[in-house]
């Protein structure tokens, strides 16, 4: 157990008020990054936003930030980014905060918590799950030194039309998603994914995975 554990509730109530603000109103949010944001302001209103860590060089910072990147490198040698990210402040004096800065090194930087987010990520004319596979790879990939991994992935039901054939494809969509989950079980014993619907305003088929991490948001 760590001192900070308590980081989990607070993204637990985060990612609950997310979600029933979704169902409630799913306008509410115009695209993903809409998504981001809300949960950025319910994680910085709360206690995450009153904790400041000092870096290496002495000055202060929060937690919580948005597009921070990951400590792997990818094809083309560039950093992917997770979509938000809660650092974890036992290793926040390690390293510097900028990549480009040499000494002290900044591969050390661990994360107590991060977020990846979709918003009707599928294709327009078949199930394509690469938006979900790429985001389920960052958060699990040992390298990468994630604690905790929330796949927040989001359907909006209205936004398809009857006769398109799409509505049949989503209605398959939790259960391929358990099974991307159970390809991946090996090393994503740090991953919930949170599949929210929204049917209609304050409708919903939600489903947690796997489902004894329910207790991750609450």
């Amino acid at each position: 157990m760590s001192e900070f554990d308590w980081f989990f509730e607070e993204v637990g109530s985060g990612v609950r008020a997310l979600v029933e603000k979704f169902i409630e109103m799913p306008y509410f949010f115009y695209l993903e990054q809409d998504m981001h944001a809300y949960l950025y302001h319910k994680l910085i209103s709360g206690k995450l936003g009153e904790l400041l860590v000092e870096t290496h060089f002495g000055d202060k910072s929060v937690l919580l930030h948005r597009e921070y990147p990951t400590l792997r490198i990818y094809p083309g040698g560039r950093r992917g980014h997770f979509d938000l990210a809660i650092i974890d402040p036992e290793y926040a004096s390690e390293s510097h905060w900028r990549m480009q800065v040499r000494e002290p090194p900044y591969s050390r930087h661990r994360l107590k918590a991060a977020f990846e987010f979709g918003l009707n990520a599928i294709g327009t004319t078949r199930l394509d799950l690469t938006h979900f596979r790429k985001d389920l790879e960052r958060l699990t990939n040992a390298e990468n030194k994630v604690e905790r991994g929330y796949l927040l992935f989001f359907v909006r039901r209205q936004d398809y039309l009857a006769n398109s054939g799409l509505l049949r494809m989503i209605d398959r969509l939790p259960e391929k998603l358990e099974h991307e989950f159970e390809q991946n079980r090996g090393r994503a014993s740090n991953l919930v994914v949170v599949y929210a619907e929204c049917l209609a305003p304050g409708s919903k088929r939600l489903k947690i995975i796997p489902e004894n991490r329910s207790s991750w948001i609450g």
